[in-house]
């Protein structure tokens, strides 16, 4: 997530239709969001755009955040298993899992890969 993503509602609204076209496409997604600037939840207006039960949102108050999006289908019905996490300013970032196909999961490790990049720019 970029802060322009986050910027206008019309912005919003475009960043989680294209999620949500994503997923109903059978594309496994995860998000990440950092933006400390703006205070709006992106994941909380997929999981309106999906129709998702009330307990699939984040806090409202949540604004950064992942998530992991994994596409199925159960009984011939199209379904979409979640996995969030709220992040914290200062805390290690989570790893969050995506799906490559069918039950082939690799760990995405933001917390190594961003430790990792600030070193090679020599950032810290």
């Amino acid at each position: 997530v970029s802060p322009s993503n986050k910027d206008r509602p019309g912005e919003r609204r475009a960043f989680a239709a294209k999620t949500a076209a994503y997923l109903q496409q059978g594309v496994s997604v995860v998000l990440i969001d950092i933006v400390t600037s703006k205070r709006f939840n992106l994941h909380n207006e997929v999981v309106q755009l999906l129709a998702a039960p009330a307990d699939a949102a984040l806090p409202a108050d949540q604004a950064i955040y992942t998530a992991s999006y994994r596409p199925t289908l159960r009984d011939e019905k199209p379904q979409i298993d979640l996995w969030r996490e709220p992040l914290a300013i200062g805390a290690p970032l989570p790893t969050m899992p995506l799906r490559l196909t069918g039950d082939l999961f690799v760990p995405v490790q933001f917390d190594s890969t961003y430790l990792e990049t600030c070193r090679r720019r020599r950032l810290i």
